[in-house]
């Protein structure tokens, strides 16, 4: 079974640029706008039968505007807007 465990750098938002250990991620946009945000996928889904999943987040920096916005979404979600929106 394959688990999260890393940030897809072929699936992300043109906002964000991925490290080499594909762990740390840095937004690069105005945060001016709902469109201009970023949004990125891991490197595997969560299987559905698993029934609890953890992960931590580390806020470095929280911006200008100080909104950062943390959650799922399907593969069909378009990653230059904030899911849900």
């Amino acid at each position: 079974m394959d688990l999260p465990t890393a940030w897809n750098p072929d699936d992300k938002s043109s906002y964000l640029s991925v490290d080499s250990s594909r762990l740390r991620l840095n937004y690069g946009g105005l945060g001016e706008s709902i469109e201009d945000v970023g949004a990125i996928r891991a490197n595997h889904p969560i299987p559905p039968h698993c029934k609890l999943f953890y992960f931590e987040v580390d806020i470095i920096n929280e911006g200008k505007n100080k909104a950062i916005a943390i959650g799922f979404c399907e593969k069909t979600v378009n990653l230059n807007g904030l899911p849900g929106w």
